[in-house]
């Protein structure tokens, strides 16, 4: 099944499933009954505009290239990020890495980031480079580093140098 038909199915909670399609002389064959099943799903989904703009978010911001992602070893702790940043050290979006604001809302490679600080949110979809000053006062707020040591953690986000 296409990758985005099961995004937008699982989005919205609901899951094809049909035991009255007939067996298939194929097994990657999908039947035409199917399809019009799916397209309705879609499209009842589509309608609801927050459940399309989640959608929409996590299938656009997703990477169609595999990303050189090398996440650190070991990981960062939040604190670290908070002293590095401190210092003057420069964190570096990973080349590739879609991000997008959609509304009040930002997606980097399919993941919807979540954070009450508005214009951090801003700087790390608007920069490749971020210094401490991009993050102003969420720095001081510790629900903000670990959201920020895990996008590091993961390899989206990187130290130059």
């Amino acid at each position: 099944m296409p990758i985005m038909c099961c995004n937008v199915i699982q989005l919205g909670g609901n899951y094809y499933s049909d035991p009255d399609v007939p067996p298939r002389a194929h097994p990657a064959d999908v039947l035409p009954q199917e399809m019009d099943k799916l397209r309705e799903m879609m499209l009842e989904l589509i309608n609801q505009p927050e459940h399309f703009k989640q959608w929409f978010g996590e299938f656009i911001s997703q990477s169609r290239h595999e990303l050189d992602i090398a996440p650190p070893e070991p990981p960062y702790q939040p604190d670290e990020i908070y002293d590095a940043l401190k210092q003057g050290d420069v964190l570096v979006r990973l080349g590739g890495l879609r991000v997008l604001r959609i509304g009040d809302d930002v997606y980097a490679n399919g993941e919807k980031i979540d954070s009450p600080h508005r214009p951090a949110l801003d700087a790390l979809a608007s920069n490749i480079a971020l210094t401490a000053e991009n993050f102003g006062d969420a720095l001081e707020d510790p629900s903000f580093l670990a959201m920020l040591a895990a996008l590091v953690n993961s390899g989206y986000w990187f130290f130059e140098g």
